[in-house]
């Protein structure tokens, strides 16, 4: 049997940063909310478009219905029959109201209220008369569409379970590195449906993805000898015959707790905003990303963020790092990786970032990055996304005055000094001073590799402090 760790809610749900809309008659359990209209501005501050009428209340003619409460990334309702269930799970895009009707029979009302609450699907409506609402078609939420393609290979079974069997045995055969899984799977028979044998390192629960990740590692492994690193898509060509395949988060994490390396430094051209260390547990749609495992960090795509559920987070806060070198740097430090969640910002945060560290709400955010004008702008945007303080930490006058200045041509040196002293009046106020220094200065900067000797050793104590003040 695969690890049954409990099922925790997905950090970021489907109404995140959305506007209530007050509806009459909503079946329990289950809310109103307008439709995703985002834009961004010259900053990368992220702007949410709410349909309003001339008294500026909240009028649209379109709403989607979903949970009003946390959900599972997979847990459909019990009454659901499998065949439903595949119906489901076969959505492309969407799926109208009346396919929906045909689909479902004559409870499909009762049923369709049952997906939504549990988390499945988004049910599209037109407003009637300001507060009522008639169905027009639904979308799976962003959890259960990662997870469709690899829960439909388990509903649908295999024809012949013993051969396919045997074929991840002959796989994983002759390569050392897979020979306790070979192990694992060998005293675990096929029976009518295929098992996943208990104690896998690849932490799986659908037996598609434990699927994926035996046959990608078993490519990947004798790759290993190659002057070239190999690609995401080679790698989903030469073991799953299809470039196309998707590398789902699910299929990364599995792949990823396997070989015990992050996706992003296992392959090239990962498709990867997240990299995170620390004392936490998660899940990645339903398979477990094991931080013990899988170092020197865990490595998210972009969509996967929206499939994150939080087992246990022991942090005393997050820690977001602007460079790469300097995330490495950190995670080599225990007293730092083993009780901060740390994070590579990679400049200016992405949304995946944003509203990640929104569904962090309950622990303080530091962020350490260059000293230089846009490092001082990284911080207070990314305040200004997650609605509330980001610490600033090794980012001193005194620190910039001693630091190592980057090389600049005089136009990007005429550029910075300008937003220098623009965020010296209007900029984080914590770091108001270090953007005087840099307008005197002419928009000079210093980056953070450049002060490894000065802040690495006191870091520790930095963020102890951040702790602390964050705490009282």
């Amino acid at each position: 049997m695969p690890d049954l760790t409990p099922q925790p809610p997905l950090l970021i749900g489907e109404a995140h940063g959305r506007e209530t809309v007050p509806l009459r008659n909503l079946p329990p359990g289950i809310t109103a909310v307008t439709l995703p209209r985002i834009t961004k501005d010259s900053d990368d501050t992220i702007h949410v478009r709410v349909p309003r009428d001339r008294r500026r209340r909240v009028s649209p003619r379109q709403v989607d219905l979903v949970a009003d409460h946390p959900v599972s990334p997979y847990d459909p309702p019990p009454a659901l029959t499998t065949r439903q269930l595949i119906k489901v799970l076969q959505t492309k895009t969407a799926k109208r109201w009346p396919t929906i009707q045909a689909d479902l029979g004559d409870n499909a009302w009762q049923i369709v209220a049952d997906l939504i609450r549990c988390g499945a699907v988004i049910l599209r409506c037109d407003v009637v008369n300001a507060t009522g609402y008639s169905p027009r078609s639904w979308t799976l939420t962003r959890s259960w569409a990662e997870l469709a393609e690899d829960k439909l290979a388990e509903l649908q079974g295999r024809q012949h379970p013993e051969d396919l069997h045997r074929e991840l045995l002959d796989i994983m055969s002759g390569i050392p590195e897979l020979a306790h899984e070979h192990a694992l799977l060998a005293t675990t028979p096929p029976g009518r449906v295929l098992k996943i044998p208990e104690g896998t390192a690849t932490r799986a629960e659908d037996w598609r993805v434990y699927e994926i990740a035996i046959r990608a590692a078993g490519v990947w492994w004798p790759a290993q000898g190659a002057p070239r690193k190999i690609t995401a898509k080679e790698l989903a060509g030469r073991s799953l015959r299809d470039t196309k395949s998707a590398w789902t988060p699910a299929r990364q994490q599995a792949f990823s707790n396997l070989i015990g390396i992050p996706f992003d430094q296992a392959v090239d051209k990962a498709d990867t905003e997240l990299r995170i260390r620390g004392p936490l547990q998660w899940r990645v749609g339903t398979v477990i990303a094991d931080a013990a495992a899988c170092r020197p960090w865990l490595a998210l795509p972009a969509r996967g963020v929206r499939a994150l559920g939080m087992i246990s987070c022991e942090a005393r806060g997050v820690f977001l790092v602007e460079n790469e070198d300097t995330f490495e740097q950190v995670c080599k430090i225990p007293e730092i990786a083993d009780t901060w969640l740390c994070i590579w910002g990679k400049g200016y945060a992405t949304d995946g970032l944003a509203e990640f560290l929104r569904g962090l709400d309950g622990l303080p955010v530091a962020a350490w990055g260059d000293l230089d004008a846009h490092g001082i702008r990284i911080i207070g945007n990314l305040a200004d996304r997650i609605g509330r303080p980001v610490t600033p930490v090794a980012m001193t006058v005194d620190l910039y005055r001693g630091g190592t200045k980057y090389r600049q041509e005089p136009t990007k040196l005429k550029e910075n000094r300008k937003l220098a002293a623009q965020l010296a009046c209007d900029g984080i106020e914590a770091l108001r001073d270090l953007a005087e220094e840099i307008t005197r200065t002419d928009g000079h900067g210093c980056e953070q590799e450049t002060l490894y000797n000065e802040v690495l050793p006191a870091l520790p104590g930095l963020l102890k402090a951040v702790h602390v003040s964050g705490s009282s």
